[in-house]
């Protein structure tokens, strides 16, 4: 699953047999623009089919913790209001690549930086991909671990943090070592096609069920709902709940989101997948899909704050009782959707790492016969790491603050306003109009900056 999930549908290496096939199996299989080489154009996809690509493709397991972003104070109007307008900045830019791509006919993430910049920093769209998909990684993997705790403890009875089986590590463990180790040395990807689909299915559920319950009263303090009256969970609080404060540990909350609408690096694929693509079509693409995902987040990030209030963990699934059934098949969909999603986003990593590394000079990282120990080496960081960093709040804040700001609102202006600027002249009117998005830099590195202040200050020092 994905906001996370934009990086489900990766290519195995750049455009080969193993991505056509996965495109042939699904449609939402767009998500090769990580792929290196560029594609032949002559896309299929209508724009209505495109917008359900783009909306199932970005939409997944990062939904889980916007709530706990509206955790920090942000009142509820200016939380759906920072939901709709981060929306439409990020469609804003995302529009930008696909003009982009108009302009100079590529269509990777990586050509239209090469474009612009010259093929001697390619490196750094690489180590973009590598960063964003290794952190990914990391959350998907601490979801694993709180997601099947959870299902077995309550299976056995027994509290995670009272059996060595069933706690949070040793979950991590155990399926790193027996599911996720051997997912992630397959080398052909194409098979796994079909966690597009089971992504959508588990998102759109655990949407469903957590409106649900945030209006059918089971949790509810007044009267005491049936789940809250069992004293298994922590009690919803709403002390800081305000209908319109605004400050600046609102940061977090457009942090969360900022990693949710990440979407921009494959906007190439999606602009190589639509049919008779220009950038007006483009945008038709792109307006509605990030208007979709808007309203799917913001009905998740006020469901379930409705809910649990300032209780919500960084993971909302935690929140709900374990003699939930509704909540326990939430969790079991999302758990396998995260399983078969896995292999995708560490092989998204693994190439990343590859191609940045060839193009340092330090070429014996891509050598297959290292395949089986590159993949060991990472598996053993990321499940370390998600078992160190056991609140995913702090995680998904910092990667929304960096790797959001970087790829939604920095790298897309500065590659427009570049190729515009080579194509067009610097005194033409077209140029001047393409300078006002540079405006989005300063927002960004200031989301950057305070958006990692306020998520430390939220987490590690509160």
């Amino acid at each position: 699953m994905r906001p996370l999930s934009a990086v489900l549908n990766l290519s195995v290496r750049g455009g080969s047999a193993a991505a056509q096939t996965m495109k042939k199996k699904s449609a939402t299989a767009t998500a090769a623009g990580f792929a290196q080489s560029g594609g032949d154009g002559g896309g299929t996809a209508s724009i209505a089919t495109s917008i359900f690509n783009m909306a199932n493709n970005v939409a997944g397991a990062g939904i889980l913790t916007l709530p706990a972003g509206k955790t920090t104070g942000t009142g509820w109007i200016p939380s759906i209001m920072t939901c709709v307008v981060l929306a439409f900045c990020s469609a804003h830019t995302f529009i930008l690549i696909g003009k982009a791509c108009e302009m100079t006919g590529e269509t990777t993430f990586k050509g239209l930086w090469t474009k612009a910049f010259g093929p001697k920093t390619a490196w750094v769209v690489d180590s973009m991909v590598f960063t964003q998909c290794f952190i990914v990684s990391i959350i998907y993997t601490g979801l694993l671990g709180d997601i099947f705790s959870a299902l077995l403890s309550s299976r056995s009875g027994l509290s995670s943090s009272s059996s060595s089986l069933t706690s949070r590590t040793s979950v991590i463990l155990i399926l790193a070592t027996t599911i996720l180790w051997p997912l992630n040395n397959i080398r052909n990807l194409a098979s796994l096609g079909f966690t597009s689909i089971l992504g959508l299915v588990a998102v759109l559920y655990t949407v469903f069920f957590i409106v649900f319950r945030a209006l059918d009263g089971t949790y509810s303090l007044n009267p005491i709902g049936k789940f809250v009256a069992e004293g298994i969970i922590t009690p919803p609080s709403f002390d800081k709940s305000t209908l319109w404060n605004f400050d600046l540990n609102s940061l977090v909350l457009m942090c969360n989101l900022g990693l949710a609408f990440i979407a921009h690096y494959n906007g190439p694929s999606y602009w190589r997948s639509l049919e008779d693509a220009t950038s007006d079509r483009f945008a038709k693409v792109a307006l509605p899909a990030y208007a979709i995902l808007a309203s799917i987040y913001a009905a998740t990030m006020i469901g379930g704050y409705a809910t649990f209030g300032d209780a919500c963990k960084g993971n909302i699934l935690l929140n709900y009782s374990s003699s939930d059934v509704l909540s326990t098949l939430g969790r079991l969909a999302t758990g396998l959707s995260l399983i078969f999603g896995f292999p995708l986003i560490s092989n998204g990593a693994r190439e990343g790492l590859k191609n940045a590394s060839s193009a340092l000079g330090y070429s014996q990282i891509s050598d297959p016969k290292n395949h089986v120990k590159l993949v060991t080496i990472l598996l053993i960081i990321t499940s370390t790491l998600s078992i160190v960093l056991q609140d995913l709040k702090l995680i998904a804040g910092l990667a929304g603050a960096v790797m959001g700001s970087s790829l939604v609102y920095i790298i897309p202006t500065l590659i427009y306003s570049k190729i515009v600027l080579q194509h067009k002249g610097k005194e033409s009117p077209e140029y001047r109009m393409a300078r006002r998005n540079l405006l989005f830099i300063p927002f960004g590195l200031f989301v950057t900056l305070m958006g990692v202040t306020m998520t430390l200050k939220n987490t590690v020092f509160a």
